[in-house]
């Protein structure tokens, strides 16, 4: 699914902005070949000038002059005196280029008759775009003038293959470069709709393999609570309150299950709740030890905890849920702690950061096991996992404490152990 996801995406992509990137390259293609044109135009209309003005000033003409100007300009010139082609259109021009400009006559008199009719004392001209039989463009001109008590009319030709070379190389440019460019935008496209699409993939396999875990989590409790149950119904009264005793048990462990994965489920859904009101950290690490000292001594821990001496501002944050997270990470250092070892609850404030750590001198965590212990339902140790850890408490912490906006990290116990730090930000540090 997200394959072809990914294709559709990058072909999207690609489209779009392909579709801009040609009507850009229309757009300039047909502003600069327009501009082309335009300077074309008047190159040829003052060439013609010039022309005309020395050919009013020659007394005489002569096919010489006529030819040397001709191929100066690089033109083809036709001209007729009293409608009769002189002597240089026979001399001179080659029958294909006399064919071209009696063609090119006919239509100037057929379209301009009335400079065609006219004589005219000084040079009169019309310029034009004119297409040959055989599909050449060139630029003309059509002139009449009075001369030596005579009527002066020709032809001016000047072919336009040289425009359309760099007209049609310029579109073979700007072919190649969209190509190009499209190509590239096809590779941007494909690798960044696959970053696009990364998070997403990795959410949903996170979010399958949360539901395959959760499943297999809530299968364990169900059927213990169906076979006792079943056991049950053929048990004297005293197998019965044990079955009783089993099905209560394992009705607390789905209770709590059921509240951690809705916990969860608030913190994805960005619904997670804090009540928060200014408090005294150093209050609440007292409080929290006294409630877990008579558990340590069943585990046969030494809780110990080191408070600063000097008095500390209070922190913003949410009491019930800050202490949540210190029940988790003390309750997995009595699961994971050896009996004799300690269990230490350490408060400090430096720079207006506070700084809580839980300290134990128990198994630790093996280095490969770090970069996943806050991830849902991950057990470092599933063999030596207690029954009643289903692997989302170190995942529930880093929640509470980032929806405070501060952080959860872990290191090892000088000696052997692990170690849990929490950062608090004091609110004159927030930005």
């Amino acid at each position: 699914m997200y394959k072809k996801l990914h294709y559709r995406l990058t072909l999207l992509f690609t489209g779009i902005a392909g579709a801009i990137l040609i009507t850009m390259s229309i757009s300039y293609l047909y502003m600069s070949e327009k501009e082309l044109q335009q300077n074309r135009a008047l190159a040829f209309s003052s060439q013609v000038a010039s022309l005309l003005s020395s050919l009013e000033q020659q007394a005489s003409l002569t096919w010489e002059w006529l030819s040397k100007t001709a191929v100066s300009q690089n033109f083809i010139l036709s001209i007729y005196d009293n409608g009769s082609p002189i002597s240089y259109n026979r001399i001179v021009l080659s029958d294909q280029e006399i064919t071209l400009a009696d063609e090119a006559m006919e239509y100037a008199q057929k379209n301009f008759a009335s400079l065609s009719n006219g004589s005219h004392y000084s040079a009169a001209h019309q310029e034009f775009s004119w297409i040959s039989n055989d599909n050449k463009g060139y630029d003309a001109s059509f002139f009449n003038m009075r001369k030596n008590s005579g009527t002066l009319t020709g032809l001016i030709l000047s072919s336009r293959d040289v425009l359309d070379q760099q007209i049609h190389a310029q579109r073979y440019r700007f072919l190649f470069f969209n190509i190009a460019g499209i190509f590239a935008l096809l590779l941007f496209s494909w690798h960044y709709t696959g970053k696009l699409l990364k998070p997403i993939i990795e959410s949903r396999r996170k979010q399958a393999a949360f539901v395959a875990s959760a499943s297999h989590e809530l299968r364990t409790p169900i059927a213990v609570i169906c076979s006792a149950v079943s056991a049950s119904k053929s048990a004297n009264e005293v197998q019965k309150d044990h079955f009783l005793h089993i099905i209560a048990e394992e009705s607390l462990r789905l209770s709590t299950l059921a509240d951690d994965l809705l916990l969860l489920n608030r913190a994805d859904t960005e619904r997670f709740e804090l009540e928060l009101e200014p408090v005294e950290l150093d209050t609440l690490l007292l409080n929290t030890y006294e409630a877990f000292e008579p558990l340590a001594r069943q585990h046969h821990i030494s809780l110990q905890i080191s408070l600063p001496e000097e008095p500390l501002p209070r922190c913003s944050c949410d009491s019930r849920r800050i202490q949540q997270a210190l029940s988790i990470l003390i309750s997995n250092s009595f699961s994971y702690g050896t009996p004799g070892g300690y269990t230490k609850l350490t408060l400090s404030y430096d720079k207006s950061m506070f700084w809580i750590m839980v300290e134990d001198n128990g198994i630790g965590i093996e280095e490969k096991d770090k970069p996943f212990i806050f991830e849902r339902f991950y057990r470092a140790d599933k063999s030596r996992s207690a029954k009643e850890h289903f692997g989302l408490g170190l995942c529930i912490a880093q929640e509470i404490i980032t929806a405070h906006g501060g952080k959860i990290a872990v290191t090892d116990t000088p000696g052997g152990g692990a170690r849990f730090f929490i950062l608090l930000r004091h609110p004159a540090a927030k930005s």
